[in-house]
């Protein structure tokens, strides 16, 4: 069933088909002096309490959302979520493809790798390493894309779509959801969680 499912995907979904979205996005800090730091508030005002702050070169920092009037950008620090300056922020380009992204979900805790090589952890398994067969952007959503993988044992079959995501046990904010089926010999099961953009 999973391996008919696989080839219908396949043929209805081209592989070119485009996959862009604005947010999330990684950018880098700028215009910051060395001996300083971008300060990260819990309200997207100037007066508003520093809750975290960016180096002054830091790079590899996941912007999620603008503030209403675009002069404020959402980004995490440690557990929490607060907004920096998007004026001292600038935007890395696009997402890498294929696409490199940290994934995890909670209750039941596990991790997801994107990239070269996806790799499922869990506490019960341990690494599984899934070799990419395909990544397909959907026609009629650019918001929203498929992620094949072949592991030893089974199939891989993620949907990662750019929408608010939020793992329930902290203040992070994640601006990817993911929807995740694994196959195997025990048959197969389906996780959900959020993702990060990895640089």
């Amino acid at each position: 069933m999973i391996r008919a499912l696989l080839t219908l995907a396949l043929l209805c979904w081209g592989a070119q088909a485009s996959w862009a979205f604005d947010l999330p996005a990684l950018y880098h800090v700028i215009d910051v002096a060395d001996d300083d730091v971008l300060n990260v508030r819990a309200q997207p005002d100037a007066q508003s309490t520093i809750i975290g702050t960016l180096l002054h070169n830091e790079a590899g920092v996941e912007v999620m959302a603008l503030s209403d009037d675009g002069k404020w950008g959402l980004v995490n620090v440690g557990e929490n979520a607060g907004w920096a300056a998007i004026r001292f922020l600038q935007h890395s380009g696009a997402p890498s493809r294929p696409l490199r992204a940290e994934c995890g979900g909670t209750e039941p805790f596990w991790n997801l790798s994107l990239g070269t090589t996806h790799v499922f952890r869990a506490p019960e398994t341990g690494p599984q390493p899934y070799q990419p067969t395909a990544e397909l952007g959907s026609p009629n959503s650019t918001n929203s894309l498929a992620v094949l993988g072949q592991g030893p044992n089974g199939q891989m079959i993620a949907t990662v779509d750019a929408r608010a995501c939020s793992d329930g046990m902290s203040d992070r904010n994640y601006g990817l959801s993911i929807g995740l089926v694994l196959t195997g010999e025990d048959g197969a099961r389906y996780l959900t969680g959020c993702c990060s953009l990895s640089p």
